[in-house]
């Protein structure tokens, strides 16, 4: 099965900028795909060269195994920036003026409002929507077509944390729906939440790329003390699965390998005769993973 999405060594400069620097990655097909970056890192000029809005200078971009075509470009539905309506049309009128320019039946526009919980207020007028139900109308908007992929850039950049929400919980539903998803964000906490997989990016350059459960699996660290630290310390050690210890302000900070948890330390401890008064498992962030990540990246 062909990726939904293959960019090969792809360049793009603005003036002195070098916004994409030989940028290469792959999107499968049922998956909901993050970019990541700091500003500046290139998440949203990769996605306007991939959505024909922005001039590559180099490499090359397939879209379901196939070059960029008018076919191809009708399978993506796509929010680049800050949705733009007509203010004081409906949302069902909106949503007809989009429906001509895509050439989609009428009927779809039921279903999608319906879709992104807009259906009881279908017939209010856009500028009374909070930023919110604007977002959910832009979906609604990209998903007349029933596009087999959704590109979203930032869909909850503004929005309070109810907006937030409800935007990721509507994401997912168009993901469990069987579309592919690929969005660019700098909310860590909403893509370690949403999507499955994730790169990163950095000046242009893609500096990781993986599963988010496979940059998150196991243990980050357990944190354990005991009324006799030296005696703590020194049987757990002894744990066969120990990757590192290390004692900070009267904590001992425990490192073990991924197939093993708190419960299994503590498992031991207990049969070497150390009862333990504190024990405490800190798993990974996708925060801390995407740092540990920048942080490790040589220009």
């Amino acid at each position: 099965m062909h990726p939904v999405l293959a960019i090969k060594d792809l360049h793009k400069r603005y003036g002195k900028v070098q916004a994409v620097s030989g940028l290469s990655l792959e999107v499968q097909p049922g998956t909901v795909f993050g970019i990541l970056g700091p500003n500046g890192s290139g998440k949203t000029t990769t996605l306007g060269i991939v959505l024909d809005v922005v001039k590559k200078d180099a490499g090359t971009y397939e879209w379901f195994g196939k070059s960029p075509s008018s076919e191809s470009r009708k399978k993506i539905g796509a929010i680049l920036e800050t949705p733009v309506f007509y203010p004081y049309l409906s949302a069902v009128e909106n949503l007809r003026v989009v429906a001509r320019i895509k050439e989609v039946p009428f009927t779809r526009i039921e279903e999608v409002l319906l879709w992104v919980g807009l259906a009881e207020r279908k017939m209010d007028a856009f500028k009374t929507f909070s930023l919110g139900m604007k977002q959910r109308l832009a979906i609604a908007s990209a998903l007349l077509s029933d596009p087999a992929v959704m590109i979203l850039d930032e869909p909850t950049n503004g929005l309070d944390p109810q907006g937030i929400a409800e935007i990721r919980d509507l994401i997912i539903r168009i993901a469990q729906e069987g579309k592919t998803i690929i969005m660019a964000s700098h909310l860590l906490d909403e893509v370690q939440k949403v999507c499955t997989h994730f790169a990163v990016l950095k000046k242009g350059k893609l500096i990781y790329s993986g599963g988010v459960r496979e940059a998150l699996s196991g243990t980050d660290m357990v944190e354990v003390a005991s009324a006799d630290m030296d005696r703590l310390q020194q049987i757990a050690a002894q744990f066969p699965f120990v990757q590192q210890v290390s004692r900070e302000n009267g904590i001992l900070k425990v490192r073990l390998l991924p197939e093993k948890s708190s419960l299994d330390l503590n498992q031991f401890l207990v049969e070497q005769g150390v009862v333990v008064s504190h024990l405490s498992q800190k798993t990974k962030s996708l925060e801390k993973q995407f740092l540990e990540i920048l942080a490790s990246s040589h220009e």
